[in-house]
């Protein structure tokens, strides 16, 4: 999902994106788009660190070949493109698609080009190559904002994505067989593994805290309730004390409850997001299971730098809530570009970033999927991870990163409260509902 919100997203906040500056990368900065050009393209992206050196790589080959150069800036300032299209300034050639409040107003306004017209002739081959839930409006519908589709035309392409709701393990302590419901899940004995605990959970995130809950009750909400009550939910049309959240509370509190969790909510809420897994390799082992998204191995080899993904941990993807036709709603997040400027440039460069080739490179570097089906994997996690999204009917976006931001900060507030006393369930959900009222309507 691309990291141009009007706030940081929990992958931002995971990743410790929280800088709001601008750096220039290959090639230098440049502040607008390059007219009709054919030898340069503008590109902005959020990207830092890691993730940028894996773009650098890609841009390469598509340098060397073309003679085209690239002007690349990672802009972290999320309020810039909106900045520069209300006052009518330049805007990069290339650049992620703006939040989804956005899309449809810039569509309307011609700011955002149609991935029809970006890749031309090799549009057909982009949506048979790509996961069908990054590319596919509900059925029956021509608009899909989340994925950036307005009246059946595509205006955001992706390139790479991401799973959340997985369930980590240590292969050497879980040795069982996967299970395929909620309740096989939470009816499984870790004294038999010789686990103390079923579960680690760590909330703790700073001034964010809360986020890690709210993956996972979105994780729970998609698949007991199905994703037409999610996205609702998400636009501020279903309550937070209707039957459907409330039945989502409730799931999630028997996660993190004292006969569940590693140390009770009190550990919970004190552990850092980042060490929640510690206890999984630990000897004895704290627990057994540990439910985070595809970033969170990075934060093991932290702890324990001589892990093997594939023989020391590995997870599986979220049980069924018990509602067969919602298992296809996989919680994700994904990366995405839009073409600002329609030049000769910058579509030769939108198309090569759809190629196989170009998000090869993506999954060669490590740390993500890309969106193309077919492309190998040789980390086994990722490989594994693969799987998970080709399943995916929707894969649908994080319900907090997408609210108001009072709404966003009351909701994750509220999974702290509700960890701590699981009696004040129905109080919070009740004021949630007025923070909901409040908050959409100044939206």
């Amino acid at each position: 999902m691309s990291e141009v919100f009007s706030r940081l997203s929990s992958r931002a906040i995971a990743l410790g994106l929280g800088a709001l500056v601008v750096l220039a990368a290959c090639g230098g900065s440049s502040s607008g788009g390059g007219g009709a050009n054919s030898t340069d393209v503008t590109v902005w992206t959020a990207w830092g660190g890691n993730e940028l050196k894996a773009y650098q790589d890609v841009l390469k080959p598509f340098q060397d070949q073309t003679g085209i150069k690239v002007h690349l800036t990672t802009v972290r300032d999320a309020n810039q493109l909106a900045i520069n299209v209300d006052a009518g300034t330049s805007l990069p050639d290339i650049a992620p698609g703006p939040s989804v409040d956005k899309v449809k107003d810039w569509v309307g306004k011609g700011v955002m080009k149609p991935i029809e017209t970006a890749l031309g002739s090799d549009f057909s081959t982009y949506i048979s190559n790509t996961y069908p839930a990054l590319t596919t409006a509900p059925s029956g519908q021509t608009d899909d904002l989340y994925i950036g589709i307005v009246g059946g035309k595509h205006y955001e392409m992706m390139v790479k994505t991401q799973v959340k709701g997985l369930f980590w393990f240590n292969k050497k302590v879980f040795t069982g067989t996967a299970p395929k419901t909620f309740d096989e899940l939470l009816a499984i004995n870790p004294s038999q593994y010789g686990a103390k605990s079923l579960m680690c959970t760590g909330l703790e995130s700073g001034g964010a805290s809360g986020w890690p809950a709210s993956d996972m009750i979105d994780n729970i909400i998609m698949r007991q309730s199905g994703d037409q009550v999610y996205v609702n939910w998400i636009q501020g049309k279903v309550k937070f004390t209707s039957p459907e959240i409330k039945l989502g509370y409730q799931t999630y509190l028997k996660e993190v409850s004292s006969s569940t969790a590693y140390g009770g909510p009190n550990t919970v809420l004190s552990t850092a997001f980042q060490r929640a897994g510690k206890p999984l390799f630990a000897t004895p082992p704290g627990c057994l299971f540990l439910e985070q998204a595809t970033f969170i191995p990075s934060f093991f080899l932290e702890d324990y730098p001589n892990l093997k993904a594939g023989t020391d941990f590995d997870f599986f993807g979220h049980p069924s809530m018990g509602v067969s036709q919602y298992d296809g709603n996989v919680n994700g997040f994904y990366d995405n570009f839009a073409m600002y400027n329609d030049t000769p440039a910058a579509r030769k460069l939108m198309a090569y970033m759809a190629t196989p080739a170009a998000q090869q490179i993506w999954a060669n570097d490590g740390g993500t999927l890309a969106a193309i089906k077919s492309i190998t994997y040789n980390d086994p996690v990722f490989k594994n991870a693969a799987t998970v999204a080709a399943g995916a009917k929707n894969l649908l976006v994080t319900a907090g990163d997408f609210m108001p931001s009072d709404m966003q900060a009351a909701f994750w507030k509220s999974l702290l409260n509700v960890t701590r006393s699981p009696s004040s369930l129905d109080s919070e959900l009740a004021k949630l509902d007025q923070v909901q009222k409040a908050a959409y309507a100044a939206s």
